[in-house]
């Protein structure tokens, strides 16, 4: 009878997905959708509280390493590689759509480039975008990660960077992964003191976004952030 049940409990999930009754589902309940595919025959709603309680959050879970999955109690290699190739391939997805972004010429251009690299990053990172004369994008590099202090960035790496890369601009960016897009006095001070940085060797800082968890925001091109 227990065979039966839960059987039936995956056919009702199934069905809300393909119905679209479970777009609003708590996180939870999409984890254990997912995890009744590729583990077959095996009650796994506990494993799907396990797996977000133990890293914190849906982020967190499929952001993990596959190594550290596998510590959790009842997540094999396979399972760990399955849930981590979901960011993978969405990593992959993200990538393929900057493709289509050359050039940084208006801010929306910039806040979509942005908020492509970071909305779905689990920790706090610096981004920053070399630009030729025209705009157009030379490469771009993380230049710090985990927990970004900006009092702490390195402006003579920043430069280096520019001068390897034969840049005439950057764009920065950095993401709130847990907060919104509002600039901080930190975001406003460093991006006071950069711009004033890269005056003096001729460089310019085309601007400074903020990927929020719902929002985006371009520091220089806000009128709210008028002292720029």
């Amino acid at each position: 009878m227990e065979q039966l049940n839960r059987n039936g409990h995956r056919k009702r999930m199934r069905e809300s997905y393909l119905s679209g009754d479970m777009k609003n589902a708590p996180d939870h309940n999409l984890l254990e959708l997912f995890l009744s595919v590729i583990i077959p025959q095996k009650d796994v709603k506990p494993l799907a509280y396990d797996l977000i309680n133990t890293f914190g959050s849906l982020e967190k879970v499929i952001s993990a390493k596959p190594q550290e999955l596998m510590k959790l109690d009842g997540i094999g290699e396979s399972c760990a590689v399955e849930i981590s190739l979901i960011k993978t391939i969405y990593d992959r997805t993200i990538e393929n759509k900057n493709k289509s972004i050359t050039k940084i010429n208006a801010v929306e251009t910039a806040m979509t480039y942005c908020k492509n690299k970071l909305i779905f990053r689990t920790d706090e990172c610096l981004l920053m975008i070399c630009l030729d004369n025209d705009g157009c994008i030379i490469a771009d590099h993380i230049i710090s990660e985990g927990s970004v202090n900006m009092a702490n960035i390195n402006l003579k790496q920043i430069v280096e960077i520019i001068l390897r890369d034969n840049a005439a601009g950057i764009l920065i960016a950095h993401n709130h992964p847990n907060g919104s897009a509002d600039a901080s006095a930190h975001d406003l001070n460093f991006t006071i003191e950069l711009r004033n940085y890269l005056d003096k060797i001729n460089i310019q800082l085309v601007d400074h976004i903020i990927v929020g968890k719902d929002d985006c925001t371009a520091i220089k091109s806000n009128p709210e952030y008028y002292i720029l």
